[in-house]
């Protein structure tokens, strides 16, 4: 896999994708580009995105991972020496458009199947989009990505797929790969668990005896000794998110990020109706403890090829100085070779079922051909 860090979104990145295109033994383009305000200028990829022959896939995300360093612009271009086959899904926050006959039944290759999953972070469907993928290709592939988008800027076209930059949309691309995976997040229960009384799809309205925010508020300020109101809820909620429990595993995170008028609070990834939640903390080393976990786990078996990362973006927001820490705790000087810092993160971990986790590290070592 040859791995080119280009330091526009403009004319530059453009050409790179070109320059890939016309090359003889490149079959994929993987495009991560960083776009941090949400107001990126598009355009030329859109265009170059849909002129091109060889199949493309990738997003626009807070922020990109190169060579062991974070960056807040410009984009990490990979080529790849097989050829993806890609699946684009569009409408996913509407209700009325189907997923399942979307997805392609021809894109599992026999024996071992990476596959690359970029959704819109916003989309409102995230969760129906990973159980109709799980539910379609089962444990034939190993699943890694995140979603897609700006931190400031819900409504912004942010998968990048054959049809060009995209919004509310996910892309799917699978490589006759293998492919070893790490997932870890290192956040530890602080109180619960919580039965979910009333959600719908991200947004969480009731929570055990009152609404999600009176009582999330209840266990915040008890355990940080500090008032959570609306206006610093977003600052506060970095340190505190939800944890959805699963058996023998570690807890589903997810990310809230935002409280209405009437005590119900949205989060990154559904909360299903009748599940329970946990609020969880952690410190620093935790998290930087989990992230060196999570390398462990992908180079336990060995094998060569790079080591590609997706790092939830509020991993970021919480470590600040010290998310150095974490990237050093990944592979070493010069890893991750690629990745990005997303809006939740896409992956099977140790107990086979396709997730969307909020607040966690995969790490992924993909063979080379």
């Amino acid at each position: 896999m040859d791995v080119s860090f280009v330091e526009q979104l403009g004319t530059k990145l453009s050409t790179t994708v070109r320059e890939y295109d016309a090359a003889a033994d490149v079959e994929g383009i993987l495009v991560l580009a960083a776009d941090e305000a949400g107001a990126a200028d598009t355009s030329a990829l859109d265009t170059v995105a849909q002129e091109i022959s060889t199949p493309v896939f990738g997003g626009l995300f807070p922020g990109i991972l190169y060579a062991g360093e974070r960056y807040t612009e410009g984009a990490v271009v990979a080529a790849l020496p097989v050829e993806p086959t890609t699946t684009v899904v569009t409408g996913l926050s509407d209700p009325d458009r189907n997923i399942r006959p979307q997805l392609s039944a021809n894109v599992v290759a026999p024996g071992e199947t990476t596959a690359f999953v970029f959704v819109d972070g916003y989309a409102s469907r995230i969760g129906t989009f990973v159980q109709r993928l799980f539910e379609s290709y089962g444990v034939e592939c190993r699943f890694l990505g995140g979603g897609a988008g700006s931190l400031t800027a819900e409504d912004t076209a942010c998968v990048v797929t054959g049809e060009g930059v995209l919004a509310d949309a996910a892309v799917l691309a699978t490589l006759p790969l293998g492919c070893s995976l790490g997932v870890r997040h290192g956040w530890q229960d602080v109180d619960g668990p919580f039965r979910v009384n009333e959600a719908d799809g991200t947004r969480l309205s009731m929570l055990a005896d009152g609404s999600a925010f009176d009582v999330y508020r209840r266990v915040v300020e008890a355990d940080s000794g500090t008032q959570l109101t609306r206006a610093n809820f977003f600052e506060k909620a970095k340190s505190y998110p939800f944890g959805l429990s699963r058996l023998h595993e570690e807890k589903i995170v997810r990310d809230p990020f935002k409280v209405d008028d009437d005590g119900s609070i949205t989060c990154f990834g559904d909360v299903p109706e009748g599940e329970f939640l946990h609020v969880l903390s952690g410190n620093p080393d935790s998290l930087v403890d989990a992230a060196r976990k999570a390398t462990g786990d992908a180079i336990a078996t060995g094998g060569e090829g790079p080591l590609t990362v997706f790092d939830c973006i509020s991993r970021v927001l919480y470590l600040e100085d010290r998310f150095d820490e974490e990237l050093a705790a990944i592979g070493g000087p010069a890893d991750p070779t690629l990745g990005a810092l997303t809006i939740g993160e896409v992956a099977n971990g140790d107990g086979g079922h396709l997730e969307f986790y909020n607040k966690t590290t995969v790490v992924a070592r993909i063979e080379d051909q």
